[in-house]
Formats: C-alpha cells, structure tokens, sequence
C-alpha cells in the first residue's frame, strides 16, 4: 500500500541515531582542560618564581660557564612536566624502568621516514642537535604556539639545508628539575631520546614519545652501538641551568630498544657533572666528571677510575670538583683521548694515548673568551667552542679563529661536534635558545644554517 504522506515529512519524522565522537575525542578535551589549568596554575605563581629565580641564580652566573653555555637557555611561559621528588643517584639503585606515566601519543613525523612533510613550527629556536651518520639528524628547542611556547623538533637529510617537521615529546623547557633541551638518536634512527633534565624516549622514530623515570636529573646522555648510556646527577640549579651546584653523579645505561636503565658499578661518586663530559667511542667510554676520569666498556661490565701519574696529571684531574678549576673538556679521537684543561693563566691542551693513564701536555690554546665544548676526529682538526667564537688546530699546538658567515648571539658557542674530517656541527648559546652553524672543511668557516 502506498504511503500518502509526504516524502519530506516520512523523512523527517524517521529516528536519528546519534553520530559517536571520533576516537580520542574524549581525551583530547581531558588534556585540553588540564592544560588550562596548569596554565592558570603557573600564572598564579610566576611572580613568585621570578623573583626566587633571580636571588638564587644570578650571583652564580659568573661561577658556573658550564659545556653547553651554563646550560641550554628557556623561554618563559612555557609548558611543563611535573617532576618526581628527587634523590640522590646511588650504583645501588639497580634497574628504573618507565612508570607512572601515560603511554605513549603520536605526536608527529618520524625521524627520516619519507612521504609527506611538514614545514618546522615557525620561531624553533634549537637548543640541541644529533647527526646521523653524514646527512640525517635533528634539532630540538622551543617555539611559538598557542600555549605559549612548546616544544618543537625538526630533521634534516640533507646536513641541514632543509628542514621538515619531527615529532617531539610533551613536555617544556628545562627549568630545574623537568623538562627537555637535549637530543640524541640512535644509528638505527628509531631509538631517540630527549633529555635535559628530564627524560623522554622514542623507539619508532620521534613519530611518539614516552616520559621515563629515573633517579634525578639527566646532564648528559650518548650512544653507541647496542647501548645507551646517561649521566644522571644530584643538582639544585634553577631554571635553565638545571645542571650547575651538582653534588653527586652516577652513570646509568640501557640496551637500545629498552627503557630499563641500570646503574653502571664503579661510575657513581660525589662532585658535579657537566655537559659533554660523557665520551662514547666503539672501542670504550669516558667519563669526566667531579675532577675525575672514569673509563669502561660500552657494553655490559662495570667502569673504574682512572688515576692518571702524578707526574703528568692535569690540574683539572686533581679530583676536585668542577668547574672551580676551571673548565674541563674530554675528546676523543681513535685511540688518542684530548683534555683541554683551563686555569687561572688560561687554557692548556693535553693528550693520553693510553686511556688517561699519562698524559702529555701539548700546548696552551690561544683561543678567546671561556671554553665550552671541545671536538677531534681522525684526519681531521681538533675543533674548540668558546663564548666568543670557534677556534680549530690542525696539531694541537698552533690555533686559529674560524669564520663565521651568520651573527652569532652575546654568549658565543655553547656546542661543537663534529661528524667526519669536513663536516660539523655547533649551537649558539642565548635567551631564547640558539642558532645552528655547519661547517664543510673541517671547522675552518662555518654558515648559519635557518631551521625553517
């Protein structure tokens, strides 16, 4: 029988069943909120937090020029992840694994993973680079976004001439004793870590993140092989100096692929840790750390203290705790292990073919302002970071001042590395974060290189 009613009034007086939110809807509007009030959370307290940060850090500028340019800068008003109370890292601590936190959320692109790109979030300022290998590697610092600042990480394949989006973890700047300003990445690209002084892990690639647990703040973290190692230390810096009065250190590892780290037995003991004082090689690692050197397996074992002769021990080596001694920078190249040590007539430079069992003292480094990173590759030159420039050696005794083409910032350089014998990296120090310079022939000029 045919229905005498109208087809628009059939059709309207049909049931409607509800559409469901699409998937993670619910979530997505559960951090939203707990954002906002964060946000408002930090608000209220900021004025109170400027005022403790300038009566605790600012008489302590001049004393603590740490590698890395007295630590990575920040930006206010950035997010950031609470952190867990911490306690002083012991060789007894055993395993930590990841806990207590949410899992993992895709957050972006992975590191060299082809296929569509993004352009890099607008302002990234970065604070930290890692190469893979001679064309692929990545940046991490922070950027504008609705929040505020966020941060932003970014990848290259072509040693920095373009640049595309790269997943990066939730969490802000450094700022005591949480957020990130760090990054590494394994040679497989899939295993990643962000750290500085907190600490987040990625095993596809940056496309998602995990915020691990561990005993206090990470200063400093490599890898090599199958092995992840990080220094983790006992500190009370404020803001973005989260790795200066440090009173304890100790050495932890994990297999790549893992988020289980061990303490390394022989590689804990009072004093501080700095940037760059951890050194990875495929034949053996070095630690330098709390007027120390200490040496091990990039493997399973356990490390020991190297006590170099008397005779030829650099001053920077007396056990004292850095950097009242002055800067202090370990770097290795093949089997000979370079120490530019600073005092009250400047800078020396000294090398040790047997692991800092002896050492020879090579020369003074004429170089300008205050050391901060020091790099040497086989075949290539042995390459110095300051607060006023670059300066590279061919021999370790006669030293010059390397181009620059790009304005670098007050502060100078708080990274260099290099990659091979021609090319290399390094980063600006400054508020805000800094710039990334390459250099093509060895360290001899270096060109600032837009992360756009």
């Amino acid at each position: 029988m045919t229905d005498p009613r109208d087809p628009i009034e059939r059709w309207l007086s049909t049931d409607v069943e509800l559409l469901p939110p699409p998937p993670g809807a619910y979530e997505r509007v559960h951090r939203r909120a707990r954002r906002r009030r964060s946000m408002r959370a930090l608000g209220a307290a900021s004025g109170v937090a400027v005022v403790i940060a300038a009566a605790v850090v600012l008489p302590q500028v001049a004393g603590n020029l740490l590698p890395n340019g007295g630590g990575p800068a920040s930006v206010s008003g950035t997010k950031s992840t609470s952190a867990t109370p911490s306690t002083r890292p012991s060789a007894s601590r055993g395993t930590h694994h990841a806990g207590g936190h949410p899992a993992a959320l895709p957050k972006g692109p992975a590191l060299a993973a082809g296929g569509p790109t993004e352009a890099p979030a607008a302002g990234l300022r970065p604070t930290s680079v890692t190469l893979v290998g001679t064309e692929v590697g990545a940046v991490i610092g922070q950027a504008p976004c609705a929040e505020g600042t966020c941060t932003a990480a970014a990848q290259t394949s072509d040693y920095g001439t373009v640049w595309t989006r790269l997943g990066a973890p939730d969490a802000g700047p450094a700022n005591g004793s949480s957020g990130v300003s760090q990054i590494r990445f394994n040679v497989d690209r899939t295993d990643g870590w962000a750290y500085g002084p907190g600490l987040y892990a990625t095993h596809n690639g940056g496309r998602t993140w995990r915020q691990l647990s561990m005993p206090d703040r990470v200063i400093d973290l490599s890898t090599v092989g199958g092995m992840a190692f990080a220094v983790v230390g006992t500190c009370t810096g404020g803001g973005a100096t989260f790795a200066a009065h440090c009173t304890s250190f100790a050495l932890y590892r994990t297999a790549i692929g893992s988020n289980a780290w061990s303490a390394v037995p022989g590689a804990a003991a009072a004093g501080a840790a700095v940037p760059g004082g951890l050194q990875l090689t495929s034949q053996g690692g070095y630690l330098l750390a709390g007027g120390r050197l200490f040496s091990g397996p990039v493997t399973a074992g356990a490390w020991h203290q190297v006590r170099p002769e008397a005779a030829s021990a650099p001053g920077c080596l007396s056990g004292a705790a850095q950097p009242a001694s002055g800067p202090a920078l370990l770097a290795p190249e093949g089997s000979v292990l370079y120490l530019a040590c600073g005092s009250g007539s400047g800078l020396t430079l000294y090398q040790s073919a047997d692991g800092g069992g002896s050492w020879q003292r090579t020369g003074p480094i004429a170089a300008q302002g205050t050391a901060t990173s020091l790099a040497a590759i086989s075949g290539g030159n042995i390459v110095l970071a300051t607060t006023t420039g670059i300066f590279y050696s061919a021999d370790g005794t006669t030293w010059h001042r390397a181009a620059l083409s790009g304005t670098v910032p007050p502060g100078g350089f708080a990274f260099v590395g290099l990659t091979t014998a021609q090319q290399g990296v390094a980063i600006t120090s400054g508020t805000g974060g800094g710039r990334l310079f390459v250099t093509m022939n060895g360290g001899r000029s270096w060109r600032y290189r837009p992360v756009t």
